[in-house]
């Protein structure tokens, strides 16, 4: 069962019943709000919210996320590789995690090399081996453009706190890919997009 804020206030209006959650500054009705809980256990299950560059989990869909240090709560995992495919020389990779109250970003840089060679039988083969070198790159900013507005987020460890106006542009963004840039430590830039199949995801947990 998908956790809910320990303390919640409850408001009339009119014949409607609010419950407002302190933890992303939204409103639900009740019976949104037993929606939402029932619609979380139908859910794929992740059981860590941690990213790392080999990570196998549902990408671009609303997932469960159990996890034993931070406890139940939905989000989004998203994906993109720059520069190629995944494990080219120099190419890029940009994982995001986006939750109700924070987004998080990991990105990394790959190498390989491909260098090898067998002899059997009196010939010579050759042997495409890859050894991969992955290295991770500190975010200090993200900004992120929807629609004419930009938001520009200050964050530490590449996590960065989702206010109740993001939430909001984020739950109403148009259904296609959405432009993100991320500053590194150092000021280096990285322009990436996330996916539309990603941007409509994000109105199951937002």
């Amino acid at each position: 069962m998908i956790k809910l804020p320990q303390t919640i206030s409850v408001l009339f209006f009119g014949a409607s019943l609010a419950v407002i959650s302190p933890q992303i500054g939204a409103a639900f009705t009740v019976q949104e709000v037993v929606s939402l809980a029932q619609a979380s256990n139908d859910l794929p299950v992740v059981k860590s919210a941690g990213l790392s560059p080999d990570m196998n989990v549902p990408w671009s869909k609303a997932v469960r996320i159990v996890d034993p240090f931070e406890g139940e709560f939905l989000g989004v995992f998203d994906r993109n590789s720059l520069g190629g495919y995944l494990y080219r020389e120099g190419s890029n990779q940009v994982i995001s995690l986006w939750t109700p109250s924070s987004i998080r970003v990991l990105v990394t840089v790959n190498s390989g090399q491909a260098s090898s060679s067998f002899y059997t039988a009196g010939h010579l083969y050759s042997r495409p081996d890859f050894l991969r070198f992955v290295t991770t790159k500190k975010v200090d900013k993200l900004l992120l453009k929807v629609r004419e507005k930009v938001f520009q987020l200050d964050g530490s460890t590449g996590s960065f706190a989702v206010s109740r106006e993001l939430a909001t542009a984020l739950k109403n963004a148009p259904d296609e890919n959405l432009d993100i840039r991320l500053i590194l430590e150092g000021g280096q830039t990285i322009d990436s997009k996330i996916g539309k199949g990603t941007v409509k995801a994000w109105r199951s947990i937002y």
